[in-house]
């Protein structure tokens, strides 16, 4: 299926697009600055020629031709980065997603083919200084390998609720349906049945579960003996149904 197919979609998610008026207002100053050493570097080994011979010219602009050289890989290394910020972005569809990421590669993901979603925050700073909050969120479809919408996407929180909302009406019913048949439903290293929760080495009976909660990018699992397990949510799909069926059908 090309582009042109798909349809118009409902909304569109960018990292940064880029505009004509950027290059006016980013590129062109930022041109101008790397050229004006360079140009200053011209001039002085032409007049250094011209007035002090050929040692003159090879000595006087050199040092002004490695600044120009340094701001140039600068200016290739931004240009870069912004033309693959430019490139990444995730469309709506009534269908599904599209995404679209640097040089021209794209995923086409219809809403039936996703399994499930994993979303976590992660704290950064730098030496404590400048503390910031990474939001993730990964897509688990039948297709493809976990996808990873990027951290920095505009409108990153609408984003993460239209695919959840999408996604979480079409699984939670089967779920549901599945968990009345006795079936065991997967949500990542935590699965569940009406008999038992099940951790990857480890099978707790509903009857030694005192409680759950979410707390500082942990599910944490409250037993009976005053015990606790901690899974990091990072390893956990479809969270929020989780958490549903636990409080609600158990």
């Amino acid at each position: 299926m090309k582009k042109p197919d798909l349809g118009s979609p409902i909304t569109k998610y960018s990292v940064k697009e880029l505009r004509w008026s950027d290059l006016l207002r980013v590129f062109l100053p930022l041109l101008l600055v790397v050229l004006a050493p360079i140009i200053y570097g011209f001039w002085r080994t032409l007049y250094g020629f011209s007035s002090f011979g050929p040692a003159a010219a090879a000595s006087w602009g050199r040092t002004w031709f490695l600044i120009g050289g340094i701001l140039v890989l600068f200016l290739l290394f931004y240009s870069l980065n912004r033309l693959k910020k430019a490139h990444t972005w995730i469309e709506i569809y009534k269908w599904g997603l599209y995404f679209h990421f640097p040089l021209g590669r794209k995923k086409l993901v219809n809403w039936e083919d996703i399994l499930g979603l994993t979303s976590y925050s992660v704290k950064k700073s730098f030496f404590g200084l400048g503390k910031k909050t990474d939001h993730h969120l990964i897509l688990h479809s039948r297709i493809f390998t976990p996808i990873l919408c990027h951290p920095r996407i505009k409108g990153f929180g609408g984003l993460k609720k239209n695919i959840k909302k999408q996604v979480y009406k079409r699984i939670q019913p089967k779920f549901l349906q599945a968990f009345k048949a006795g079936e065991i439903i997967p949500f990542g290293e935590v699965n569940l049945s009406k008999r038992s929760l099940f951790l990857p080495k480890q099978e707790i009976p509903w009857d030694y579960l005192e409680g759950i909660s979410v707390q500082k990018g942990f599910f944490i699992i409250k037993l009976t003996d005053q015990n606790q397990i901690k899974i990091p949510i990072r390893r956990i799909q479809n969270l929020e149904i989780l958490v549903h069926f636990i409080k609600t059908e158990i």
